[in-house]
Order: C-alpha cells, then structure tokens, then sequence
C-alpha cells in the first residue's frame, strides 16, 4: 500500500483498487466546501474531464478520490498534483 503524508497532514494513499486518494483526516464536512472552493480555478475543469471528486467521511475526514470505475493513470497523475498542491496550503 502506497502512503504518504505531508507535513500540514494530507495524506496521498492508495486504495484497494489501486488507484489514488488524497484525505486530511483532521477535517470536517464543512471543510470539504472549503476545499472544493480552493481547488475549482486551478484544477476544476480537469478534475470535471478526470471525474475526481472532494467528499467527506469519518473516517478519512475530507478525501479527494476517482468516482469508482472512473480511475486512470492521468486521474491518479491529478489527484498526486492536487496532493503537492494542497501539501503547500494552509487547510
């Protein structure tokens, strides 16, 4: 299993279909609109075309995953850039 962590405490791990996810386990619902409205100018269109989506969940707070059946190798490629992206932000 793939994993990593940045220092402001996302996590890009990889799930049991073997595609990619980035979480913030310390995050609430509320955050994930405040995710989303952070990501929408820089990666919104491609996250569209890649059918990548931000959601909320108690166990992994707010993760940034593929709708299941939708995972790729390019979507992946997004989800790790949205990881580095989000590693050098403040939420």
């Amino acid at each position: 299993m793939y994993y990593q962590k940045s220092k402001n405490g996302w996590v890009l791990c990889e799930l049991s279909d073997r595609h990619k996810s980035c979480e913030k386990y310390s995050l609430n619902a509320d955050d994930a609109d405040r995710v989303e409205e952070l990501l929408a100018p820089v990666f919104g269109e491609r996250m569209k075309k890649e059918h990548i989506m931000i959601s909320y969940d108690n166990w992994s707070g707010v993760y940034i995953m593929n709708i299941p059946g939708f995972g790729s190798e390019t979507s992946d490629k997004l989800i790790k850039e949205i990881f580095i992206y989000l590693s050098q932000r403040d939420i």
